[in-house]
């Protein structure tokens, strides 16, 4: 869209046809809206230096105002992205009349504050990858997540004025916005709380797994968790984290107060995942089972519980889950077979 063409309709120097095309843009998407209010708001504020102001008493202004927030309120009954010259108007006027008032009273009455600053949308947005699927999003605030199979982050459509609050479960590696006076909280479904500045991190946290676990990059975040430790009660802990840390809180260590605290992570294998790369590193079968779940969108059943107690090490980069599968049948003593799309591991007779 041309922004010269969105200043001449907020200006009201376009005709019909024009107005039509400027209205069927900003329906199109609710950026398109946003764009178009931030563009009212930058005209209204340009207007306030250049034009002088009337005094009213403070009564005119409160009727005025209250004039203005019914006349809008009775012209939401149509299509709310449909935006005239006519609410570029209200929105002009509304301006004037509160920097007017703040002024000269030096503070705005509550329900004056609830009119000219309406509160943002609650709305909490759900990202979810699919077992096989891998994802990436952008919140509001630049942050970059990029998500491993069956995971999911909960995110509201804005965060609050304090802090920026989100809800994860799975896999992922963040690359948080930068900002000291804006903290980031990501909380884990199994409890786990991340405090962050702005760095880059690795977060493990599938709710089927026996553990948890954090890996810092770069920059500086705080862990919080709480757990049990002898005598049944509970205990809060709290680990500032350095780079190439990584932090594991496994059901076992939880139990003992006891935490994994590994000083020289390989930082390169833990985000494997995005590359597009499969690893094991002498990966105990259930753990093994789990992640070729994800990874495929499969589902594997085990006939025979000896076959838990092996490990397995190894790579894979574009390889199908039965090469997968022949490959651990070469290496171990599994054999597999596949019906009505389910994988069911056995014992290999030798």
């Amino acid at each position: 869209m041309n922004k010269r063409l969105l200043i001449r309709n907020i200006r009201g120097e376009t005709i019909e046809s024009e107005r039509e095309e400027v209205n069927e843009w900003i329906g199109k998407s609710e950026d398109n809206r946003s764009y178009y209010i931030n563009l009212l708001n930058l005209f209204a504020s340009q207007e306030l230096s250049r034009e002088g102001l009337q005094y009213f008493t403070k009564e005119e202004i409160k009727e005025k105002l209250s004039q203005i927030y019914s006349n809008t309120n009775k012209k939401r009954v149509t299509k709310f992205y449909i935006i005239t010259t006519v609410a570029a108007s209200l929105l002009l006027m509304l301006s004037v009349l509160l920097n007017i008032y703040q002024f000269n009273n030096k503070e705005v009455a509550t329900d004056l504050i609830a009119m000219s600053h309406p509160p943002k949308s609650k709305v909490i947005n759900t990202f979810y990858t699919e077992r096989g699927v891998k994802g990436k999003i952008v919140l509001e605030d630049s942050t970059v997540v990029w998500l491993n199979s069956d995971s999911r982050i909960v995110y509201p459509e804005h965060f609050s004025v304090k802090s920026r609050e989100i809800m994860f479960e799975g896999e992922g590696f963040f690359h948080v916005k930068e900002n000291s006076d804006w903290p980031m909280i990501v909380t884990t479904s199994k409890g786990m709380k991340i405090k962050v500045l702005g760095t880059k991190f690795h977060v493990k946290s599938y709710n089927n797994d026996d553990s948890e676990q954090a890996t810092l990059f770069s920059g500086k975040i705080e862990l919080e968790k709480e757990i049990m430790v002898r005598g049944g009660k509970s205990e809060q802990r709290t680990i500032e984290m350095i780079p190439n840390e990584t932090v594991i809180f496994d059901k076992d260590f939880v139990r003992s107060g006891q935490e994994v605290i590994s000083h020289n992570a390989d930082t390169t294998k833990k985000i494997a995942w995005r590359r597009g790369e499969l690893l094991f590193e002498e990966t105990p079968m259930n753990e093994v089972i789990k992640m070729l779940e994800r990874w495929h969108g499969a589902k594997i059943v085990v006939t025979d519980n000896s076959l838990m107690k092996h490990q397995y090490t190894g790579s894979f980069n574009s390889e199908s889950l039965v090469q997968i599968l022949e490959l651990i049948k070469f290496t171990s003593p599994v054999d597999y077979i596949i019906e009505n799309n389910i994988v069911y591991l056995k014992k290999r007779r030798i």
